[in-house]
């Protein structure tokens, strides 16, 4: 974005000040972009998701870097003191990476090298810092040549290519986990992370309210940085809603997810196996054994007890039941508390009975309850304690 930090103050429109002085447009952006950097200070400190949480403390405060040009541009800095322009406080080829990054550490995906991806946040840097030192004559001059008319756009198309890029493989490492969970735990309602689908659609919005300003310059040059108030108030907002949201689900314990186990030598060495016989023995050993009303079961635990990994595990239940793990799992728990409430004579509430079934919260019980049996827990024991007409 054209800002007060890349245009040369002698080009800028004659609205000028005699002193600094913070008025509402400068006030209402310092007081987000501080509240951001104390959250952001927060997250640092966070004793859960530590590195996740330090990419998302570097997101925002890479925001409120390229708030602080129009912070003190408002005010009158740059008119004060020229010299500040060029100052390397824009760093929006980072936003991708940290992007990315924050959502793949939340869920465990950790990439194999990090630093390539900051390769370009060091040439923008270098865009400004190689061009800070030099006098304000020599700054007016390299911003009307090449600065303003090719670089700054450069950059920002840059930018916005990059976040798009990096926040679709963010949204794919999210549903990838979405899925991971769905098939490994019984509990995965509770580590729903809808956070980061809402932190990647927050994101979406203010790029493309970002795009619009960008084009809306393009077509009408003579807009000023005055006119862009109304997108560094949409970045405050971002830099709130990052660093609450961020706050609130920083010691979220989610679990991370596994890379299938490589099939065993012994079992690949059986062509041709019925893998739906197979299934039903499975089957019938968690029934028998009651292995469902184990509240910490995973699959790639009950794939321990049974004696073989992950994948045939999945691939024998699919077969036999045409569910996963969690259903199967979830559904001998429902059908346990539904025979439980149609004998009508046990003193237990619902959620004892939960708890007793297998079920480690409320939210997974009702989920699944739900799914099962449309119908909440409540109106089924309702239901069941309705003497039914002959």
């Amino acid at each position: 974005m054209r800002g007060p930090s890349r245009a040369a103050p002698a080009a800028w429109d004659g609205r000028r000040r005699a002193m600094i002085a913070f008025g509402p447009m400068s006030i209402t952006l310092l007081i987000c972009a501080a509240q951001g950097l104390l959250l952001a200070g927060l997250l640092l400190r966070a004793r859960q998701n530590r590195a996740a949480n330090r990419w998302l403390a570097l997101l925002i405060i890479a925001v409120a870097a390229l708030m602080t040009p129009y912070i003190i541009g408002y005010a009158g800095f740059y008119e004060k003191w020229p010299w500040l322009s060029f100052a390397p406080l824009s760093y929006t080829l980072a936003f991708g990476p940290l992007i990315y990054l924050y959502t793949a550490m939340l869920v465990g995906a950790v990439p194999v090298r990090i630093w390539p991806h900051f390769v370009p946040v060091a040439a923008q840097f270098l865009a400004y810092a190689v061009v800070f030192p030099f006098p304000l004559a020599t700054k007016n001059w390299w911003n009307g040549v090449a600065h303003e008319p090719f670089i700054d756009p450069l950059l920002d198309i840059a930018a916005l290519v990059s976040i798009a890029a990096y926040s679709i493989a963010a949204y794919r490492q999210y549903r990838a986990y979405r899925m991971w969970l769905d098939d490994n735990r019984t509990d995965g309602v509770d580590f729903d992370p809808g956070w980061i689908r809402n932190f990647l659609a927050a994101l979406a919005l203010i790029t493309l309210v970002w795009a619009g300003f960008l084009l809306a310059k393009w077509l009408d040059p003579a807009r000023d940085y005055f006119d862009q108030f109304p997108l560094y108030v949409a970045f405050s907002a971002l830099v709130l809603y990052l660093g609450i949201g961020g706050w609130r689900n920083a010691d979220t314990a989610f679990p991370q997810a596994t890379p299938a186990a490589p099939p065993e030598p012994l079992e690949s060495a059986a062509p041709g196996r019925d893998w739906a016989a197979q299934g039903r023995l499975w089957l019938g050993r968690i029934e028998a054994e009651h292995l469902w009303r184990d509240p910490g079961l995973t699959l790639a635990g009950l794939a321990r007890i049974l004696g073989t990994n992950t994948t045939y595990l999945s691939r024998g239940l699919g077969a036999a039941a045409g569910e996963n793990f969690n259903a199967i799992i979830n559904r001998h728990r429902v059908i346990e508390i539904q025979r439980v409430l149609a004998c009508g004579d046990d003193p237990r509430d619902l959620l004892t009975l939960a708890f007793d079934a297998g079920f480690n919260s409320k939210a997974s019980f009702n989920r699944a309850f739900l799914d099962m049996a449309g119908m909440s827990p409540s109106q089924w024991r309702l239901k069941s304690q309705i003497p039914q007409e002959i």
